[in-house]
């Protein structure tokens, strides 16, 4: 974060992080409150980033505690639909730009929420589509064609696929983010494109990309929950994820044998497949380009030490327990 200057004095003020209450829609969340401090008059003040920061975590932790959709789930089942932010609004009943504030970080009441959740099975929205006039004509009977399509895309399989990653849905294990296969795929593609790394030291990049978002912004980028273990934080089933990109054509695993008898899995790039930037916003692209800048020139055995020094590992390694992203407000590694 960039510090900011006392209005009082002039003076650049230290940053500050403790445990607050703070209170929305009538229920109390404890957050890690940032704040900045004058040295001088001792007054409190808040700028626009750590504002933000602060009230992402009350948001966040309001909307698991009652499982409401985030922004990234209002907006992609729209987008799966194909359909303008105003009809999404008609088919559900709600007033004709209240979905596009729902995508713009509004938070739904319950009863709304629900409805946008149930949107999301394809066969459950047909239903809606038939209970609104919403939608009329030749868009109707497009949208019916693309809701058969959409069935028969989500089979059993790829849904089980998905869960095998770990915890599926938004909360403290996952950085408040919807486990998304797709940006795990390519959170790897992208360190793979500049570093060829060993898996070892993916894992750690992937760990240090999640976190560190969390700690700017209030939420991971790929919705993976990391557990501890001997070699530091890393992606709770990191060998399915690694096996599932290659699956998909994202990268290749090479084997190699070194010190006469260790094998080393290398990541590298697939010709058969590019980089989806379009996956990412531009936050979690210069959140993966700040991580490798400052992280790529260390070897495997120094990023394995750099997350040793982690809180997030050494209160977790005993038992390997699943990482609170909570952690991510300790980071000493970048």
């Amino acid at each position: 974060m960039k510090k900011m200057k006392s209005p009082i004095t002039g003076k650049p003020m230290e940053l500050i992080r403790e445990k607050r209450s703070l209170e929305f829609r009538k229920e109390t969340f404890e957050v890690s409150y940032h704040y900045y401090r004058c040295a001088d008059s001792g007054e409190e003040f808040v700028d626009e980033t750590t504002g933000n920061l602060n009230l992402a975590q009350v948001y966040n932790a309001y909307r698991a505690k009652h499982k409401l959709p985030y922004v990234e789930e209002i907006r992609a089942i729209r987008q799966k639909y194909e359909l303008p932010a105003t009809a999404m609004s008609d088919v559900l009943g709600f007033g004709v730009n209240q979905y596009r504030l729902y995508e713009g970080g509004d938070i739904p009441s319950e009863t709304n929420a629900r409805l946008i959740q149930m949107a999301e099975d394809p066969n459950e929205f047909l239903r809606l589509i038939e209970l609104s006039d919403a939608v009329q004509g030749r868009q109707k009977e497009k949208l019916i064609k693309r809701i058969a399509l959409l069935k028969d895309q989500v089979t059993p399989l790829e849904q089980m696929k998905e869960k095998m990653l770990g915890v599926n849905n938004p909360g403290e294990l996952n950085g408040y983010k919807r486990t998304s296969p797709q940006k795990a795929y390519h959170a790897i593609r992208f360190f793979a494109d500049h570093l060829t790394p060993l898996k070892t030291s993916l894992n750690k990049l992937l760990f240090y990309s999640d976190f560190f978002h969390f700690k700017q912004y209030g939420t991971g980028i790929s919705g993976l929950p990391y557990r501890a273990i001997q070699w530091g934080p890393v992606p709770s089933q990191f060998d399915y994820l690694f096996k599932m990109a290659e699956e998909n054509g994202i990268i290749n695993l090479r084997y190699e044998i070194r010190d006469g008898d260790r094998e080393m899995v290398i990541i590298e790039p697939s010709g058969s497949s590019g980089f989806k930037k379009e996956l990412f916003d531009e936050e979690e692209i210069r959140t993966m380009k700040t991580v490798l800048d400052k992280l790529k020139n260390l070897k495997t055995r120094q990023l394995v030490d750099l997350s040793h020094r982690e809180s997030a590992w050494r209160e977790n390694i005993e038992g390997r327990k699943l990482i609170r992203y909570q952690y991510a407000f300790d980071l000493l590694g970048i």
